[in-house]
């Protein structure tokens, strides 16, 4: 053994003891290693950050260079590891770098951790082989650069102050020619970074950089100095800084809040012209200005401002462009007119660029042309003047364009035909001003010039009133209008109603009665001086007689002169009919049927009341006759007022007597077909109808009736009508009356006036409905049971009154009859029939049974009558109420007989004056529960999936009972038939219940319905006897089943085996088997009945049972359960004992530690 020695570099509590050979053969190592080291190249480069671990690799080539010895890691010219390959595999660290350098191997490679700055260096991997091949290529070591790198700690840029200027800030506000400056500055980096100012892809004119190491970190600064102009619009400043230990470029940028000027200003908007009226909008157009301008509007030299004039508007909006600037516009709008015409508008605009510099707004001007209509002046406001006079009317006017196309004049807004020479003058383009040569009446009125050019019209504003007296036109007019009621001695007031005059006030009016003079107002005689200062175109008439009926006219003067006498207006005065005079047919009124009622009088009054004459009526006022159907006019109505519906409501009546007019017939009556007529009494009511489809109430038509008495009192009838089988005449349906309001023409025919009367009932009234002079009442009732009054009237008042009662008899009517059938049950103790009878004069009731009479003195009835009164809350008259009471307890065993006492009861009464003999019958039907149930099949057999046939139930009882079949307390079915129409299943198998039931009470009868089924079989292993048997149980319907017992062989071949042995079970088979086979069996078994063969179970059968398997089942769980009992209770066992056994040895412990104290 070598002597030995401590290796250089490996720590104390790491060396090795080395052998001679291997101490030889490291030094020759590190010789080699140090000899390659001097020469070689760099291999590859390392980059990594600061703090991080980084694996050199030392790639090895065994195939190439056989096997290695050992190999050296080096810093620079300093080994910092070595590795000694063998059986032991030593290693060797620098002390410096023993806690962060480690060398691994399969793959070699140096692993420094927590990565330094003086880390940074060349690393050499000498490796060592033992016997090298001369392929081999790696002689002098494989050279790894390490580069160190470390980000820089913070970017920061700073302003001319030395402000910092934050990331994505924006610097200002400056303006254009203003110079930026700023400083980039990158801290703590390596390696050296490369920094440069940018504007987007423009690199900027700078200094250059200065850098300042320190520790091994870089610092670099560098300055920018740069004029600002419009190109840094909108435009980012960027510090772009770039190194090897940061992964992409670091921008630091900032932004400048630039301002610059206004480049350009423009105004647009009209072209060439516009028209008066028409909405003007000019537009001022600012681009390249930073911030937006400031903007205004000027009218020449006048500064406008949309505050002090509504109807300007300016509209300012600014569009912030792609580049920053401003494009600014603003829009003066407003309504041209003619004071704008030739102005010159402009617009200036500046911002504070301008403003700093002191620099001019920028400026744009417009000059407006403004076309508009002639603007109309006329003079003199007034002028008054006599007919025949000549008149001038001047017009003056100002246009652009100045020449006129039209000139018109307009009296009241209506146009002058100035074309007409002979009365006019001038009026034209040439001569704009009107002369009147002679004046008239129509000349009166308002004028206006309207002059017009290629661009509008113009009106004068004014308008010259011109005046011309001429004499009046009149008309009478009275109040009240009339007729007037002589028994009021009222008064009327006559008007001289001026229709046409100027001056439109009378002086004088002469007054006519039937065109004789009455008077001259005002009367200023010596004699009658209250007539002298009153308004004469009034005149009173005091208390209207008969004698006032005249035809009253008048005559109006005023500075003109007379004018002509008004047309006659008569008079009426009304007066009320004589005594009326009341009669019926019949004299008795029968219930049901009808009554006629027909009032008359003697003297008809005035206007007659009794309309149907055959000779004209004498009057003492003058008579006028009409020589045409007078024109009517109206197109809007109002309803009437009652009162003024009962003097139109006779228009309904006409219908009456008219023939119905077709359905095509034309809405207006011709002329022509009045002219019969037309010779008539002018106070006679003049009609019109048309037969109008208004399809109100869904009727056929609807008949229009204008009525009239006189020109000023007009009325309108709706009246609905529908059309009755083998009857002309229009029946009335519904009606309604309406006033005349508006205007539309309408032919009158004048016809004869209906009858004028008013009825009362039980002293009610008067009806509204009732106006004839004959009234049928029908149908007569207990409410027509009463008085009756009637009169007539006109006009002028009522007469006196009529009054007569009615006297009323009713037939014999049932008001309560027998029903058809009445149903008693046959234990009951209680049972009555009852009928009512309604009959004036009396009648009497008698009961039979089977046509036969009951007589009073059978004792299995009594009878109880009872007289009713009328009943006005149902219209009843009197009547005889008739109760057949059953007095059971003279019945044979106190109750119906089921069979015999069903018959038929009749209810007869006798007749009266008005009415025969009526009766009721009913059959009276002893009725009792359903009894004696039963159906048709007690039990039936069907085969499962088919389909059963039906069962009838069937039961006794009155009335008819009804049926319900039950299965499983379930409703199945109603009706006595049960029907099943779906195959049956076994589990349809059970008793069905059928239940007959009626409203006196229920029974029920019940069937079995057997589902039979094929079966099927199960097999179970037994030891029965001490014998190993084989159990075949088969479960069908019906129980009982044959058996038949079989081994399968090998191939599917069968052998049979016989049938078993039944012994006393019906749907069971046991089979024995044989003990000397010792081979593995199946075993099958096949069960039928009489539905038919089941499918074969079978039991595979591998060996003799085992002497357990020849035990029952319940025999097994016994055994099993005694074991698990035995087991439980020594476990119980065991753990009590345990228990005690350290319980003990505590005890003696603790006695032990006693006895050593």
């Amino acid at each position: 053994m070598a002597p030995k020695r401590t290796g250089k570099g490996i720590p104390m509590s790491k060396r090795v003891i080395l052998t001679a050979p291997i101490s030889t053969s490291l030094v020759l190592l590190v010789f080699l290693a140090l000899f390659g080291h001097s020469s070689a190249q760099v291999d590859t480069t390392i980059s990594q950050q600061e703090s991080f671990s980084v694996v050199l690799p030392c790639p090895v080539n065994v195939d190439k260079c056989g096997k290695l010895h050992s190999l050296n890691w080096f810093k620079g010219d300093d080994r910092i590891a070595a590795m000694l390959l063998g059986e032991s595999n030593v290693t060797s660290v620098n002390k410096e770098f023993d806690e962060r350098v480690t060398v691994q191997q399969n793959p070699y490679r140096l692993v420094i951790k927590d990565l330094k700055i003086a880390d940074e260096d060349i690393y050499l991997c000498d490796t060592t082989f033992f016997i090298p091949e001369e392929t081999c290529d790696n002689f002098n070591g494989y050279r790894v650069e390490l580069r160190v790198l470390v980000p820089p700690t913070e970017i920061v840029i700073l302003d001319a102050k030395g402000d910092r200027i934050e990331n994505g800030s924006v610097v200002g506000p400056m303006q254009e020619r203003q110079s930026l400056k700023a400083t980039c500055t990158v801290k703590n980096t390596r390696p050296q970074p490369e920094v440069g100012w940018f504007r987007g892809d423009k690199r900027l004119t700078t200094y250059s950089p200065t850098h300042d190491l320190n520790d091994g970190l870089y610092t670099s600064t560098l300055e920018l100095d740069w004029p600002l102009s419009r190109e840094d619009l909108a435009q980012d400043i960027e510090c772009r800084v770039n190194s090897a230990a940061i992964p992409n470029t670091t921008v630091t940028k900032f932004s400048v809040d630039l301002q610059v000027r206004p480049t350009r200003i423009d105004i647009n908007g009209v072209k060439h012209h516009t028209v008066q009226g028409s909405k003007v909008v000019l537009t001022c157009d600012i681009q390249g200005a930073r911030p937006a301008v400031n903007l205004t509007w000027y009218n020449s030299s006048i500064l406008i401002n949309p505050d002090d004039n509504d109807i300007t508007e300016i509209r300012i909006k600014s569009f912030e462009k792609k580049d920053g600037t401003y494009h600014t516009q603003s829009e003066l709008i407003f309504n041209a007119t003619r004071f704008e015409n030739d102005r010159v508008f402009r617009c200036e605009a500046e911002n504070v660029v301008l403003q700093i510099n002191r620099e001019k707004p920028i400026s744009s001007v417009f000059t407006l042309e403004v076309l508009y209509p002639p603007v109309v002046k006329v003079s003199p406001s007034a002028i008054m003047t006599n007919t025949s006079e000549i008149v001038l009317l001047n017009c003056e006017y100002v246009a652009n364009p100045a020449s006129l196309t039209q000139v018109e004049w307009y009296r009241n807004d209506d146009l002058v035909n100035v074309n007409d020479t002979n009365h006019y003058k001038g009026g034209n383009s040439e001569n704009v001003a009107l002369v009147i040569k002679s004046t008239a009446k129509d000349d009166i009125g308002n004028y206006s010039c309207q002059l017009s050019n290629t661009i509008g019209k113009g009106i004068s504003d004014q308008k010259i009133n011109l005046d011309v007296q001429y004499v009046p036109s009149v008309e009478i007019l009275m109040i009240p209008e009339g007729p007037v009621r002589e028994s009021d001695e009222s008064n009327v007031t006559l008007f001289c109603n001026v229709l046409d005059a100027n001056p439109l006030a009378l002086t004088k009016v002469r007054w006519y009665a039937n065109s004789t003079l009455l008077k001259e107002l005002p009367d200023c005689e010596e004699t009658r001086e209250d007539l002298c200062h009153i308004d004469p175109s009034k005149l009173l008439l005091e208390s209207i007689g008969r004698g006032f009926f005249y035809n009253y006219s008048c005559e109006g003067y005023n500075s003109a002169g007379w004018g002509p006498r008004s047309e006659d207006k008569e008079l009426l005065v009304h007066y009320e009919p004589g005594p009326s005079a009341l009669t019926h047919f019949p004299l008795v009124a029968v219930k049901k049927k009808s009554v006629t009622f027909s009032c008359s009088v003697d003297d008809p009054g005035y206007p007659d009341s009794n309309r149907f004459v055959t000779k004209p009526v004498n009057h003492n006022y003058k008579k006028i006759k009409t020589q045409h159907a007078p024109l009517i006019e109206f197109h809007t109505v109002e309803a009437l007022q009652p009162q003024e519906a009962d003097i139109a409501f006779e228009a309904l009546l006409l219908n009456k007597i008219q023939k119905s007019l077709p359905s095509t017939a034309s809405p207006q009556i011709s002329p022509r077909n009045l002219e019969a007529s037309a010779s008539l009494l002018a106070h006679e009511i003049k009609e019109t109808h048309a037969l109008i489809d208004l399809h109100l109430n869904h009727s056929h038509c609807t008949l229009l009736t204008l009525t009239t008495y006189t020109p000023q009192s007009q009325f309108l009838t709706l009246y609905t009508g529908i059309k009755q089988k083998n009857d002309s005449i229009v029946s009335p349906s519904s009606y309604a009356l309406y006033r005349k309001m508006g205007k539309f023409s309408f032919d009158a025919q004048i016809v004869s006036k209906p009858n004028r009367y008013r009825w009362l009932r039980g002293g009610r009234g008067p009806l509204q409905d009732i106006v004839t002079k004959d009234w049928t009442v029908e149908p007569v009732g207990l409410d027509s049971r009463t008085n009756y009054s009637c009169y007539a009237y006109n006009e002028g008042g009522k007469g006196i009154m009529a009054t007569v009662n009615l006297e009323v008899h009713a037939p014999p009517f049932f008001i309560k009859n027998l029903p058809p059938y009445t149903g008693v049950l046959h234990s009951s103790q209680n049972a009555t029939l009852t009928c009512r009878i309604e009959c004036v004069p009396r009648c009497d009731i008698s009961w039979q049974k089977d046509g036969e009479p009951i007589e009073r003195n059978d004792t299995r009835y009594f009878i109880k009558e009872k007289y009713m009164e009328a009943s006005p809350a149902t219209g009843d008259f009197e009547s005889m109420l008739s109760v057949l009471h059953f007095n059971m307890s003279n019945w044979p065993l106190g109750k119906f007989d089921i069979e015999a006492d069903n018959a038929n009861y009749e209810c007869v009464s006798t007749g009266n004056t008005v009415g025969a003999s009526i009766r009721s019958r009913t059959y009276f039907g002893i009725e009792y529960a359903p009894d004696n149930t039963t159906v048709s099949e007690n039990i039936l057999y069907v085969q499962e999936d088919t389909i059963p046939g039906r069962i009838l139930c069937k039961s006794r009882a009155n009335p008819e009972p009804l049926y319900k079949w039950f299965f499983k307390n379930e409703t199945i079915a109603n009706g006595n038939a049960l029907i099943i129409n779906t195959a049956m299943k076994r589990n349809d198998n059970g008793t069905y219940t059928c239940q007959a039931y009626n409203k006196h009470g229920k029974s029920i009868a019940e069937t079995v319905i057997e589902v039979q089924f094929k079966p099927r079989c199960e097999i179970e292993r037994r030891e029965i006897d001490d014998q190993d048997t084989l159990i075949c149980t088969a479960y069908g319907n019906p129980l009982e089943a044959d058996f038949s017992w079989s081994i399968k062989g090998e191939n599917d071949t069968v052998q049979v085996l016989g049938s078993g042995e039944k012994k006393t079970f019906l749907e069971k088979s046991f089979y024995i088997l044989q003990t000397d086979y010792a081979i593995s069996r199946t075993y099958r078994c096949v069960s039928n009945n009489t539905v038919g063969s089941a499918p074969f179970c079978e039991i595979e059968v591998a060996e003799q049972l085992a002497w357990w398997q020849l035990w029952e089942k319940n025999t097994l769980i016994i055994i099993v359960a005694v074991i698990l009992g035995l087991l439980l209770t020594v476990i119980i066992i065991c753990c009590i004992i345990i228990c005690i056994c350290r319980r003990r040895r505590r005890q003696d412990k603790l006695y032990c530690m006693i006895s050593q104290k």
